[in-house]
């Protein structure tokens, strides 16, 4: 399930550009799967929460960023299999990952204020 108008792809792109690997740094080399699995737990917070709809469209709830952080940290790290260590590491990564999500959704026009 993606987001209706949703580039992964372009969206990894614009993201791994601009992460700041220095605070996941035994992370770095994994920037790019850390995105990918960030994105995968990030639409199925969407679709759990209602703030996205099965068929991609937006649905009529808003997005919490505590809870999808939450969601998002406790989906990746038991996905890995993370300690407690690597789940720091993963939080900070997530605080970025949420900051240039939204950077990347508002430059494309699929994110409002409203």
């Amino acid at each position: 399930m993606e987001m209706k108008g949703y580039d992964r792809a372009e969206a990894v792109a614009f993201m791994l550009g601009r992460l700041n690997t220095a605070e996941f740094k035994p992370l770095a080399a994994q920037a790019e799967t850390l995105i990918n699995q960030a994105i995968d737990a990030d639409l199925a917070y969407m679709l759990s929460a209602g703030v996205l709809e099965k068929d991609g469209t937006m649905g009529g709830a808003y997005y919490d960023d505590d809870d999808a952080f939450e969601f998002m940290l406790d989906e990746i790290g038991k996905k890995r299999r993370s300690n407690d260590r690597e789940l720091d590491m993963i939080a900070s990564f997530i605080d970025q990952y949420m900051d240039l999500q939204q950077a990347y959704l508002e430059d494309k026009g699929l994110m409002s204020w409203d």
